[in-house]
Order: structure tokens, then C-alpha cells, then sequence
């Protein structure tokens, strides 16, 4: 017969996981500076492009505006385009969350014109964007954000990751026929 001795620890310990429910357990993330704090002239695994050879977008890691601690991702334009996007972006192994849902987060504050942003999640069956995508899911359509609004938090969720997607990439994407300032902070990539 195996006798179990309580101790006031134990008892704690077993309440603790006893009443631990499942909307307890934090995500686990996948993206990597999130808070777009680290860094030497760009932020550290954040890249950013428009497609065209002549930019008439402003693309800056800044410290103008921040929901924590103190720097975010800006883009800037007064040249209304039509035909192009902008986007800050980052690209992350996807092996971990292979037949999970992910859900990407973004802090967004802005000043625009016309179209607006949107958030982008892209999955890939190679280690980068190659292509068209094998999964893709963009608040573009969904969720209007435009207009002249402070910080405010946007998701969209991916549900379950092809096995066959070795990546996934997330956009903060700046839309065609869209002027004025966007901000972006606090991105969490996670399952």
C-alpha cells in the first residue's frame, strides 16, 4: 500500500493545477520581436518591400509612436498608388505549429486615406515566400482599418497548418490606393 503524505505544498500544488482551466494556458509564439525593440539600423527579423524601383513609401523602425516599450514599425506616404502595396514583414519556420491554428495580433494606430491596412498571414511550402501561397488569410475585406484612429488591436486566426507548409510569413501591409501614416507594434504570431 503506498501512503501519501500532504503537506500544505502539495495541497497547493494540486489545487493550482486542478483549477487551471484551458483558456489558462498562454500561446505558444512563433514570431520572433514582436515588439520590434531589438535591433541596430532595422529591426531583427522584420524585412520590408513594395515591388516598385522607384518608392514613394517611407519605411521607418521608429521611436515617433510605440505601445511598448518604445519603438514600432511606420509607413508613410502622401503618393496615392494604385497598382502597389507596402508592406513590413517576417518570415518564421512553421514545422511547430504544422496542424494547429495560428493566430497573428497586431497593434495598429493610424492616419490613412483610401483603402487603409490590413494584417496578412502566408503559408509556404519552402522556407521563405516563393510563388503563390499554399494558405492565406488577410483581414483585407473583413475588417476595415482606415481612417484617423488611435492603438487598437486587430487579429486574424489560420486555421490548421498544412502539413505540407514549411513557412509561414506574416504581412502588416499597407494597401494600394491608400495615403497617409501607419504604425504597427506589439505583432505575436502564435498557436
Amino acid at each position: 500500500m503506498i501512503r501519501l503524505k500532504w503537506n500544505s505544498s502539495v495541497l497547493i500544488l494540486l489545487v493550482f493545477f486542478l483549477s487551471c482551466k484551458k483558456d489558462d494556458v498562454q500561446p505558444t509564439l512563433i514570431s520572433l520581436n514582436g515588439d520590434m525593440e531589438t535591433g541596430i539600423k532595422t529591426p531583427d527579423f522584420w524585412w520590408y518591400g513594395t515591388g516598385l524601383t522607384d518608392n514613394p513609401y517611407e519605411f521607418l523602425w521608429t521611436d515617433e509612436e510605440s505601445v511598448s516599450p518604445g519603438k514600432s514599425l511606420k509607413i508613410s506616404t502622401q503618393t496615392e498608388q494604385l497598382s502597389n502595396i507596402a508592406f513590413w514583414a517576417q518570415t518564421t519556420k512553421a514545422d511547430m505549429a504544422v496542424g494547429k491554428t495560428v493566430t497573428l495580433k497586431v497593434k495598429v494606430k493610424g492616419n490613412l486615406s483610401g483603402k487603409g491596412v490590413s494584417i496578412v498571414i502566408r503559408g509556404d511550402d519552402t522556407g521563405q515566400v516563393n510563388g503563390a501561397a499554399e494558405q492565406f488569410i488577410s483581414t483585407e475585406g473583413k475588417t476595415v482599418i482606415n481612417g484617423s484612429f488611435d492603438w487598437k488591436e486587430y487579429s486574424i486566426k489560420l486555421d490548421k497548418v498544412a502539413s505540407s507548409t514549411q513557412s509561414l510569413t506574416i504581412f502588416l501591409l499597407y494597401q494600394s490606393g491608400t495615403t497617409g501614416t501607419v504604425y504597427f507594434d506589439d505583432a505575436s504570431l502564435s498557436y
